[in-house]
């Protein structure tokens, strides 16, 4: 959803828990939104964990639509987007640490296997 996309019905509070930790189930579950394996990537979860507990960053909001669902608007752009705008920083994270991981055991999908 980019301008436009949806007409917002109101802007919610963003109101963080220093004390949240996301459960499992949670983590598992934006660790595959991100592309991890849930099984192979375990000791990447640690990203999925950051990545969950992440604020909103100026001059982004949470907004809700007429249907109710939640959507991000940025106030200064007029830009709105119905994932997290930090989503894209944690997925790049993961690929670098995935790399850098497949690299040191020499396994994985690098370029350099493919001919």
């Amino acid at each position: 959803m980019s301008r436009g996309g949806a007409a917002m019905l109101a802007m919610l509070d963003e109101h963080i828990d220093p004390d949240y930790q996301p459960t499992e189930k949670e983590v598992e579950e934006y660790a595959e939104w991100l592309g991890m394996d849930i099984d192979a990537d375990r000791d990447l979860f640690w990203i999925a964990r950051a990545g969950l507990k992440a604020p909103l960053p100026p001059p982004w909001k949470p907004c809700e639509s007429e249907d109710n669902e939640i959507f991000y608007f940025n106030f200064e752009t007029g830009e709105s987007v119905w994932d997290h705008p930090c989503d894209e920083h944690y997925r790049k994270v993961y690929e670098k640490h995935k790399a850098r991981k497949d690299g040191a055991s020499g396994g994985g999908d690098s370029r350099k296997d493919k001919k």
